[in-house]
C-alpha cells in the first residue's frame, strides 16, 4: 500500500493542530505516515491521540546541538521516507525545519504552515525549499513586512495562502467538535482541582532559539496572585530547572504530560510568556494575557485587535487585569479553522 501524506510533527502543539486534518484523511481513505520529534511531551500527546508513528532526533538548546541533531533527523528521514512503502505524494509540516528539506532533495512536493514570522533561522532554512506555504492573516501580514524590512526574499508573497484566523482554532476544534476526542471532563479530578475556586493557568517562555536569555516573570505573578486571589494555579514549565523552582511554592500544581485543551476549557484565567496556550484559551473566550517577553507575533497581534488578548510584561497591570477579568468569560470570536484549507491544497498537489 503506498502513502499519500507524510506528516512531521516536531513540537507538543503540533499534533493537536493536525487531527483535524488526520481524522479527514482517515475519512477520506487517504493513507498518511507521522513522524515526529523527541520533544518535550509530543510523544505522550501523540499517544493520547491513539496515532501510529515513527520519531526521529530530538531538541538541542546550544547552536551546535542544534545543527547536528537537525543534520541527523534530516539523514534518518531521509532514509525512512525514500523506502519505496513510505514514499508519499505530498508532505506537510508546521514549522518543521527538515521536512521542507527531505521533501526538496526527494522531489516530494511540501506544504508549509508558518505562524512565527520572527524565528528567523528557522524561516531561512525552510521557506526557500517549500511548494506552498499557508499563514494565519496576521502572520502573512508581518512576513511581507519582514522581508521588505530586511531586504530578503523567503518566498513570493503572491503564493502565499492566508486564512482569518490562527491555527490555534484546529487546536481547540480538534477537542471540542470531536466525537473521537472529546474534552476530557475528570479533567479537574484527576488533577485534585478546588472547583469552589477560579482556575488560573500559567505558562512559561519558550526555550528556543527566538526566545533566549529573558528573564522568568512567572514566580513573581505566583507569588502576587496568592497574595491577593484566592484560586487554584496550574503552572506549566518548559524545563526541568523551571519545574523544580514552581514546585517550591505550596498549593501549585505543575503537572507532567496532560490534557491542557480540556484544562483549558474549564478554566477562568490565561496568563503565558509563551505563544500556543495563549491562543487557545483565547480561542475559548478564557480571558487571557500574553507576558511573551519578544515582539509581539502577529497571531497575537490579530487577537488583541479582536480583543481576545492582551499583552503585558508589567507585573501591576498583569495583575489587575486578572483580578478584575478573572471568571469573566470573553465573547467567542468566529474565526476561520485552516484544517479544510490544508486538505484542499493536500488533494490538488495529489491531483484529486
Amino acid at each position: 500500500m503506498t502513502t499519500d501524506v507524510w506528516i512531521d510533527l516536531t513540537n507538543s502543539p503540533h499534533i493537536h493542530y493536525f487531527s483535524r486534518l488526520i481524522e479527514k484523511l482517515e475519512k477520506e481513505g487517504l493513507e498518511y505516515i507521522i513522524t515526529a520529534r523527541r520533544f518535550q511531551s509530543l510523544e505522550d500527546l501523540i499517544n493520547i491521540y491513539g496515532y501510529e508513528y515513527t520519531s526521529f532526533g530530538e531538541h538541542s538548546s546550544s547552536l551546535s546541538g542544534k545543527l547536528v541533531n537537525s543534520a541527523n533527523r534530516i539523514i534518518e528521514l531521509t532514509k525512512f521516507i525514500s523506502k519505496k512503502e513510505n514514499m508519499p505524494k505530498v508532505a506537510v509540516a508546521k514549522h518543521s525545519v527538515e521536512l521542507p528539506r527531505v521533501s526538496f532533495g526527494l522531489d516530494i512536493p511540501s506544504i508549509f504552515v508558518l505562524d512565527n514570522e520572527t524565528a528567523v533561522a528557522q524561516n531561512k532554512l525552510t521557506l526557500p525549499l517549500i511548494d506552498e506555504l499557508i499563514c494565519p492573516i496576521g502572520t502573512k501580514n508581518k512576513l511581507d513586512e519582514l522581508q521588505k524590512s530586511q531586504n530578503i526574499s523567503y518566498f513570493n508573497m503572491d503564493n502565499v495562502l492566508s486564512f482569518d484566523g490562527t491555527c490555534e482554532v484546529a487546536n481547540v476544534n480538534a477537542r471540542s467538535k470531536s466525537d473521537k476526542y472529546p474534552i476530557d471532563n475528570t479533567i479537574l479530578y484527576n488533577l485534585d482541582i478546588d472547583t469552589d475556586l477560579p482556575i488560573v493557568v500559567l505558562r512559561s517562555c519558550p526555550n528556543s532559539s527566538y526566545c533566549t536569555g529573558k528573564s522568568d516573570l512567572l514566580p513573581k505573578i505566583i507569588e502576587e496572585l496568592f497574595d491577593k486571589i484566592g484560586c487554584n494555579i496550574v503552572v506549566f514549565p518548559r524545563t526541568s530547572k523551571q519545574r523544580e523552582i514552581y514546585s517550591k511554592y505550596d498549593n501549585i500544581i505543575v503537572p507532567k504530560t496532560i490534557d491542557a485543551l480540556s484544562l483549558l476549557h474549564f478554566s477562568n484565567m490565561m496568563i503565558g510568556a509563551g505563544g500556543t496556550m495563549n491562543r487557545e484559551a483565547a480561542v475559548m473566550g478564557v480571558p487571557t494575557v500574553s507576558c511573551y517577553p519578544e515582539t509581539l507575533l502577529g497571531v497575537d497581534e490579530y487577537l488583541a485587535e479582536k480583543g481576545t488578548m492582551i499583552h503585558t510584561t508589567d507585573l501591576k497591570e498583569i495583575l489587575e487585569y486578572a483580578i478584575t477579568n478573572i471568571g469573566v468569560k470573553n465573547k467567542i470570536v468566529d474565526l476561520e479553522d485552516p484544517t479544510e484549507l490544508m486538505f484542499q491544497k493536500i488533494c490538488e498537489k495529489m491531483g484529486r
